[in-house]
């Protein structure tokens, strides 16, 4: 039975999903107040709209819910890539994945949650252990053989923003049919395991 947070049952379970799987205290109270001011059109917006994982991977504002790009939302997206690289590149656990990040806000822990739940899947993570630009992401893939690279980076765009770019096995930014398979595997892998929190 979930809690009648509000008279909509859709919002209430995207409401109860969001208050139990976000451990950032931040972002979950983010969520939190806005249930508390029956802030109903803004629950709406950043909980019934998910970012949309394309062939430029993901941006968005960092926030609450599943609009944002915020802790929940990358470990979800990560997960999703995880399944989907399990999938379609059967020597992953030993080629690895190439991990790097910008100098913006959360890019370095988001880039450590990244790694971290790679890691946990048996699969080599080559993490830079400073901000790099995207291009060598890119470049570390073709040189070390990765199955693929992930570049935590929102580029040029306004600094309340951030993402979640994605590069395959040619060291090339993906294209389709990637994009749509690593959307649909993250939509299978929305459940935050305990070990992708650590």
């Amino acid at each position: 039975m979930v809690e009648p947070y509000t008279g909509d049952e859709l919002l209430n379970v995207e409401i109860a999903h969001w208050l139990k799987w976000d451990k950032n205290e931040k972002t979950r109270l983010g969520i939190k107040h806005l249930v508390e001011e029956k802030n109903i059109s803004e629950l709406k917006k950043l909980l019934f709209h998910r970012m949309e994982f394309g062939t430029a991977g993901l941006r968005a504002r960092m926030g609450p819910g599943n609009a944002q790009m915020n802790d929940l939302t990358i470990i979800q997206t990560t997960q999703g890539m995880v399944k989907y690289c399990k999938e379609t590149l059967p020597s992953l656990n030993s080629t690895g994945v190439v991990v790097g990040f910008d100098g913006r806000h959360n890019s370095y822990r988001w880039s450590r949650i990244v790694g971290t739940i790679f890691v946990n899947a048996g699969i080599p993570v080559y993490l830079f252990s400073r901000m790099c630009p995207t291009p060598y992401v890119a470049y570390g893939v073709r040189t070390l053989k990765a199955g693929c690279g992930i570049m935590i980076t929102a580029s040029h765009n306004p600094k309340e923003d951030n993402g979640y770019k994605v590069y395959w096995n040619n060291g090339a930014q993906i294209i389709s049919p990637h994009d749509k398979g690593i959307s649909k595997a993250i939509t299978e892998s929305l459940l935050p395991l305990e070990s992708s929190w650590e």
